[in-house]
Formats: C-alpha cells, structure tokens, sequence
C-alpha cells in the first residue's frame, strides 16, 4: 500500500514537473529607461551573466546585493534593443529596453509563482511591487577595510594606469590579491574647480575588439567590498578607492573595463585593463 502511494506521488510530482516546464516559457518583459534616473530590477535569483543588446544600455549589480540590476541610458533616444539575463534558478530572462524621458516604472520585481510543493519554482510574473527577496554577499567587512587601508598606505607596486579627460584622471594605482579576493586600488583626481559627482562605476569583461554588427557580449564584475568611495569629489581634490572583486582572470582576447559617470554631467571616463595586469597582482601578506 505504502508502494502504490509513493509511486501516485512521484506520478503526481512528474506531472506537475512537466506542466511547470510547459509554463516556465518567460515572456519578453518591456522595460523603460532614462538618461538621469536610474531603474532597477529585482529577480526572485542571484544574477549570473547580463548580455546587452546595445552599448546604449548601462547596468551594473547593486552593492551589497546578487539580485538587483540597475539600468540607465548611456544617451537620449536610443533604438530599442534587448536585454538577457540569465539567473542562478537556470531561468532566462528577456526584456525589451526603450528610451523614454520619465519612465512610466522605475522598479520592476520579478516575482515567483509556486505550483506546486514538489520543488518546481513555478512561474515568474513581473510587478511594481509586492515582497522582493534580497541576496546579500557572505563578507567579513572588518577584514576587507583593514587590508584596503594598508593598501592605500602601501609602496605602489605597478606602473600607473590612468586615463585622463576634462580634467579627471581615473587612475589604477594597484592590484592585491588576498586568498580569493581581489582588490583594486583606484584613485580618482579632479583637476578642475568644478566638483564631480559620482553617478556609479562599473566593471566588466569585454571582448577586445567589437565585431561591426554583434551584439556587446559584456559580464558585469561586482565588487563584493567597496572602501574609501565618497560620491563627490571636490575641485582640485584626490580621493583613494579600494574595490574587492571575487578573484578571476580573462582571456587575451578580452579586457577588464572600468567606466566611471558622471551624475547629471558628461565628464564619463572608463580604463582597460589587460590579463597581463591583473596577474601581476601583489600578494597581501
């Protein structure tokens, strides 16, 4: 008797199985961006890769969290074009990114709806609101201060990489490396008697050079730990940046690219690193 139920309840979870795989098909969600507001979208999974359609499209993973992506347009009416995200649950999702000067939503929360209690996640429906879960990274923050600090404190063992517009020089001053993390050393120097204030900056891994009419294959890199980052920074005034990353290398054929933005301005400015860079990272002892 105890056979024949568990076998009506495999049947039963297999059935149910095969009506989630049926449904879990995600339609193409519409989502609005703009140039000097940011939107964001919450997933009901930690983010795994992020593939854009157009360069005209900026986003980058909130601080602190797996599950938020930001958005923002790199210009004014832009084409449309796409955006796919593939999360940690194995679902893909797809999104058509207009331009529009006051986007009708801002935050878009990509909910689950269960089907079942037989392990399948469901369905997954987007709304402006309604419960969002929230994935914080696993850090020791008192660790990760204390080396940034030394860092900053410490003989620079690289040669400078820096690239200079409108008067702000985005420098990579260094690169540490402790068990699995590493850390790059950025300094940001305004030159001129205008204040700078920092919208957001970005990593991520690109391919070398752009093949014409493909689109950008770009993996966002969030840093697990941020110290020293202050949003102004004041006329003819140097501010020292320690960013963690979870450790990695590249391919020759790709680039680690650092873009930083300018809030409300135009000063934007962005730094590629080679692999050869990053390996030469100095060990924290």
């Amino acid at each position: 008797m105890l056979t024949k139920m568990y076998l009506l309840l495999v049947v039963i979870c297999l059935s149910m199985a095969g009506r989630s795989d049926a449904q879990s098909t995600i339609e193409s969600h519409s989502l609005e961006i703009t140039y000097n507001k940011t939107s964001s979208i919450i997933f009901p999974a930690v983010i795994k890769s992020v593939d854009k359609g157009s360069r005209d499209v900026l986003a980058q993973k909130a601080k602190g969290v797996e599950n938020v992506l930001q958005l923002k347009a790199a210009r004014e009416n832009f084409p449309e074009t796409n955006l796919t995200v593939i999360t940690a649950d194995g679902a893909i999702h797809e999104f058509a990114i207009r331009f529009a000067k006051a986007p009708a939503q801002q935050v878009m929360t990509l909910a689950i709806t269960p089907l079942s209690r037989c392990g399948e996640a469901g369905t997954v429906s987007a709304n402006s609101g309604g419960e969002a879960l929230i994935f914080q990274t696993d850090m020791t923050e008192s660790d990760m201060e204390r080396f940034s600090q030394a860092i900053i404190r410490a003989k620079k063992p690289l040669k400078p990489l820096r690239e200079k517009q409108y008067k702000i020089t985005l420098r990579l001053s260094s690169i540490h490396i402790k068990d699995n993390m590493i850390f790059f050393h950025l300094q940001l120097r305004n030159q001129s008697n205008i204040d700078y204030d920092v919208d957001f900056i970005r990593f991520f891994i690109r391919d070398q050079v752009k093949v014409k009419r493909t689109a950008s294959q770009e993996v966002d890199v969030e840093p697990a730990y941020v110290f020293g980052e202050d949003k102004r920074v004041k006329g003819k005034s140097t501010q020292d940046i320690v960013y963690a990353l979870g450790k990695f290398t590249i391919p020759d054929a790709k680039r680690l690219v650092i873009e930083m933005f300018e809030k409300n301005g135009g000063r934007n400015i962005n730094l590629s690193i080679k692999n050869k860079t990053i390996v030469k990272a100095k060990l924290i002892e």
